[in-house]
């Protein structure tokens, strides 16, 4: 099934005729919407999922990959800490399995992905480890192109063990922020970003560098305001922002800091 579905698609990029396509974005073959399983089988310590990704532009494409959480088991352990509690992730793109907790790959030319006009990779693979947690954990993989991040195209996987429903959780306790996208984009002196909590409720928001390691961290506890970014704070390059609420999962923003 997978090969007629590649050769359908590649059949449709050929039938353009050589026509300059409008953007240049991978397209993802049969992406993985679901896995679904139970923590008594031994098999479902470590998940591994794949996907190929394919080129059917006119242009090569150099591509990184991201990951993000939509949402997550409680406790997961981000950033991963060794031997502490917890489901985590780990994702492999091009010559790297990167380490537990990444949230984008490398950006260096030895360690992107090219994929020349008509071409396929079929290095990605997403590595997920309940570590005994039951729940619905889901994770976001957006692969761009290293020179223009919102080029990107994403999609997220649900991985469910021993969980009632394999969806997203959309009960009102789950909705527990509202918050706008930081801007000005990309942040190159001071960027904002509005929240709005529930009353009584609080949390921490952290940042996080392209290898996942936490860079600055802040409480909030008011019911609503304005988070304040400065670029001049942070050497340049990729960031997520995560708003982690108590009794809610995370949420994650990303942006990109230039001088």
């Amino acid at each position: 099934m997978k090969s007629i579905h590649i050769s359908a698609v590649l059949l449709a990029f050929l039938a353009l005729g050589g026509q300059q396509m409008v953007y240049s974005q991978a397209t993802l073959i049969e992406p993985v919407e679901f896995f679904e399983g139970s923590l008594s089988d031994p098999e479902n310590d470590e998940i591994s999922l794949h996907w190929d990704v394919a080129n059917l532009t006119n242009d090569t494409l150099q591509l990184m990959v991201t990951r993000s959480i939509v949402q997550a088991v409680e406790p997961y352990n981000v950033p991963y800490t060794e031997g502490e509690p917890g489901g985590y992730d780990r994702f492999c793109w091009g010559p790297l399995c990167y380490p537990y907790g990444t949230v984008s790959s490398n950006t260096s030319p030895n360690f992107v992905v090219t994929i020349a006009p008509g071409g396929t990779d079929s290095t990605f693979i997403c590595d997920y480890y309940p570590a005994g947690i039951a729940g619905v954990t889901a994770l976001e993989y957006c692969f761009a192109p290293v020179t223009d991040f919102n080029a990107g195209v994403c999609h997220t996987v649900l991985f469910c063990l021993d969980a009632e429903d394999c969806a997203l959780s959309t009960s009102d306790e789950e909705a527990f922020v509202s918050w706008g996208d930081i801007s000005p984009q990309p942040v190159k002196g001071l960027s904002t970003l509005s929240y709005e909590l529930k009353a009584g409720q609080s949390g921490n928001v952290s940042i996080f560098n392209a290898a996942g390691q936490e860079v600055w961290t802040k409480s909030v506890s008011q019911s609503h305001g304005l988070l304040y970014i400065d670029g001049n704070d942070f050497a340049e390059g990729l960031y997520f922002l995560t708003l982690h609420v108590n009794g809610g999962h995370p949420q994650t923003q990303k942006f990109i800091v230039q001088h």
